[in-house]
């Protein structure tokens, strides 16, 4: 009994992997059929078009980034010190002069 299931148990999952490679690539040659007739009347020369204006935009959207990071910085470093200002007059103001005691 047990080497019934050894050889033909063998044998049989052997055959079902064949089967489910046979249908993985039939699934995949018909997604490639079914792109292939997605971009069959496609203008190659439009889709460059467009990807150069993506890669523009891009362009465009990383320099307003970078000069938005550039202006958030400077306010926070006039902030910055804004604060220190404020904060040294507050001590300026608390701090009595010195006196000279003859002695």
């Amino acid at each position: 009994m047990v080497n019934f299931f050894g050889t033909y148990g063998g044998l049989i999952c052997g055959f079902g992997g064949f089967l489910t490679a046979i249908a993985a690539l039939l699934y995949a040659r018909a997604r490639v059929a079914e792109f292939e007739r997605s971009v069959l009347d496609l203008d190659w020369q439009q889709v460059s078009e467009l990807s150069l204006d993506v890669a523009k935009l891009k362009k465009a959207a990383q320099k307003w980034q970078n000069n938005d990071n550039a202006n958030v910085k400077v306010s926070q470093k006039d902030l910055i010190e804004r604060a220190l200002m404020e904060r040294m007059l507050q001590q300026n103001s608390t701090v009595q002069p010195i006196r000279k005691v003859e002695m």
